[in-house]
């Protein structure tokens, strides 16, 4: 008769144990808590094809793209005492509605930042 209840009772601890554990672990902190970058010109047209480059405590640890939208995703575990930035830059000229400036920005608690980015002045 014990035999009947054990094999169902041994499934129910266990997946009981899946639910409790995910729960109060949750997901990781990277998948939390991603910051959106968002670039646009002075006419608030989206730029595409600007580097990103993230950087923890002043050393790059990864590289991506703006996309057509002029957005690009960055996910990362942030540590204790480490700080975060990220240095948007032009690399392709004018291709891409100009040549723009290079932006340093600190990525703190705001999940979305936005920059209005300016157009690198010609000098004659």
């Amino acid at each position: 008769m014990l035999e009947l209840f054990k094999k169902p009772f041994t499934y129910l601890l266990t997946g009981s144990f899946s639910i409790v554990f995910a729960a109060c672990y949750g997901a990781p902190l990277d998948l939390q808590n991603p910051k959106l970058i968002k670039a646009k010109d002075d006419n608030n047209q989206p730029i595409k094809g600007l580097k990103v480059t993230l950087f923890e405590n002043r050393q790059p640890i990864s590289e991506q793209f703006t996309n057509e939208q002029g957005a690009v995703e960055i996910y990362f575990t942030q540590k204790e005492k480490c700080t975060y930035s990220a240095k948007i830059e032009d690399i392709d000229g004018a291709d891409n509605l100009g040549e723009f400036n290079t932006t340093d920005v600190n990525l703190n608690n705001e999940s979305l930042i936005e920059l209005n980015l300016q157009k690198l002045s010609k000098i004659n």
